[in-house]
């Protein structure tokens, strides 16, 4: 079987935190023969270093919602950029709305203000961050995979409505509560993982965990779904099983329910 799990909302409590009893029952799969994959909106190097404090190796890894795929024996395998129109577009819509954007080249982060949003991103993911005068500028000497804004819970809705009516060659979606999401039209975690299937022809069925709207198309690729406690009503219904939030042990108590059998070998 194929183990992929979301981190931020789904694998991580709020603390940014994994059990030890969870961390040992996914050590467990992967003695047992089965693949684990980490999915997430973050960038690579901040899913690398969660993964290797918490697991101690390198995993195959679908980074910035989809945008970038990683194998620890050839690096990166898959990665799609923003074109500079839609982007540059997207920058100046989120510079006329007054919210924060910040953009993502060669696995760094970039910010046009020394911000609270930022600061909080760069904790948050354990990064580095660049300050630069005109981010349209930089985007003419290199792409991003993803663009994010940093919005108020009550209005990233009528934000990401705005951003679709733009009709960009963009997909626009919610990762965590005040982080929306723009990537390349028709790249999500779902197709990203039906990449690594074919490239690393992995088989069995898939077992996908997620808390957040980026995470549905991932379901829509797994055998099995699971949704967190603390995902939305949108998220559970598009589940085929609903586990405790992540800050009971969420992730463990379903893999304990569901697949216990799996780690008897």
């Amino acid at each position: 079987m194929v183990f992929v799990f979301d981190l931020d909302g789904t694998l991580l409590n709020n603390n940014y935190t994994i059990s030890e009893k969870t961390i040992n029952f996914i050590k467990s799969l992967e003695k047992c023969g089965h693949k684990l994959v980490f999915a997430s909106g973050r960038m690579l190097i901040s899913i690398k270093k969660v993964v290797e404090k918490f697991f101690e190796k390198e995993y195959p890894i679908i980074a910035y919602n989809g945008g970038m795929v990683y194998l620890p024996e050839e690096g990166i395998v898959f990665e799609k950029f923003l074109d500079f129109s839609s982007a540059k577009k997207v920058i100046e819509f989120l510079r006329s709305e007054n919210v924060h954007r910040q953009i993502y080249v060669d696995d760094k982060l970039y910010g046009e203000e020394d911000n609270d949003e930022i600061k909080f991103y760069a904790k948050h993911a354990s990064v580095d961050y660049y300050i630069v005068d005109d981010l349209v500028k930089l985007l003419r000497k290199k792409l991003p995979v993803k663009i994010l804004s940093i919005v108020d819970k009550e209005k990233i809705k009528l934000l990401k409505d705005k951003l679709n009516s733009l009709n960009l060659e963009i997909d626009v979606f919610k990762s965590m509560d005040i982080f929306l999401d723009i990537v390349p039209k028709d790249i999500n975690k779902g197709e990203a993982l039906e990449f690594l299937i074919k490239k690393l022809d992995l088989k069995g069925e898939i077992v996908a965990f997620g808390d957040n709207y980026n995470d549905i198309p991932l379901f829509k690729v797994a055998n099995i779904s699971i949704a967190m406690g603390n995902a939305s009503n949108d998220v559970k219904r598009e589940a085929d099983y609903i586990a405790p939030s992540n800050n009971e042990d969420g992730v463990y108590s379903a893999l304990v329910e569901l697949f216990s059998d799996c780690i008897s070998c």
